[in-house]
């Protein structure tokens, strides 16, 4: 192993010297770097510049230079374009996949997108999601909280379970349900249902309802009730809604869905290591 130390000193690695065609920079008081597994490990006020144009700095941490998977603790922040991660730690994955742990906070001003949570995964090229515990995620459609979310927000399917609250002020909406399932095919698509389970209710435009399990289909304004229900109107009239209104906005190429996007289908863009227990790395 070879040994750099260097304090508030650039690391910087060329095609020349290592034979990939990066351009990333690493600056901190104190860097290792291991030649042979093109490894750097990063001690104080740590900067790293990614050549895709992301900036995360961190108390510590590593990178792998090969694949750009890195693991940062200490308190650590990622900021790319018009999105922001803030966590105790974060992984980067080899695929793209942020993952921060401990107090995250995910915000993407684009996209009008926010994510919290203990733990939370998300790639933006796919639209995968997950979070674990004190989970809440926020579009222009709406929100909804819950122990356990997990989804792709580009297929659409977001599947909550837990106990699940849904706010939505662009259809004058609240509800809950033990779970909650949310399909559409596409962002544009007119096919969105929403299905909640388990002591479900939902109140909109002042009209409520409650029951085992209650399904709302966004293009028809239909409501559904399966078992023993109650249904209060209040409001018969035509009401701004926005049903159906999706967020238009396309981020990164998004392959068009096949066919319907059902409680079904599976999530796309799910990487094989979102069910594996997670590798707990020390911050030092």
């Amino acid at each position: 192993m070879r040994k750099l130390k260097i304090v508030l000193a650039a690391l910087i690695l060329s095609a020349s010297a290592f034979g990939t065609a990066m351009a990333d920079d690493i600056t901190a008081d104190v860097l290792t770097y291991d030649g042979n597994s093109k490894t750097v490990t990063a001690e104080g006020n740590v900067v790293i510049h990614a050549n895709e144009g992301a900036t995360i700095t961190a108390a510590n941490g590593e990178y792998h230079f090969e694949d750009r998977s890195a693991f940062l603790g200490g308190g650590v922040k990622y900021e790319k374009e018009q999105a922001v991660l803030t966590a105790d730690k974060m992984y980067l994955y080899k695929d793209k996949t942020a993952r921060g742990v401990g107090s995250v906070y995910y915000h993407d001003a684009a996209e009008g997108r926010t994510l919290r949570g203990d733990d939370v995964m998300y790639n933006n090229d796919t639209g995968f999601m997950k979070i674990e515990g004190n989970g809440f995620a926020e579009t222009p459609d709406g929100s909804i909280a819950a122990p356990h979310i997990e989804g792709n927000m580009k297929q659409v399917k977001i599947v909550a379970t837990g106990g699940v609250n849904l706010a939505s002020e662009a259809r004058n909406a609240t509800g809950y349900g033990d779970q909650a399932v949310y399909t559409r095919t596409g962002r544009d698509g007119t096919d969105g249902k929403l299905v909640l389970t388990g002591n479900a209710w939902l109140t909109q435009n002042g009209n409520s309802f409650t029951g085992p399990e209650l399904v709302m289909r966004d293009a028809d304004k239909i409501m559904e009730t399966t078992g023993r229900s109650t249904i209060v109107i209040v409001n018969t009239g035509e009401e701004a809604s926005g049903a159906g209104a999706g967020n238009g906005s396309s981020g990164g190429a998004v392959p068009a869905p096949q066919g319907p996007v059902t409680a079904a289908t599976p999530i796309t863009g799910r990487p094989e290591y979102a069910g594996a227990p997670l590798e707990i790395k020390d911050s030092k």
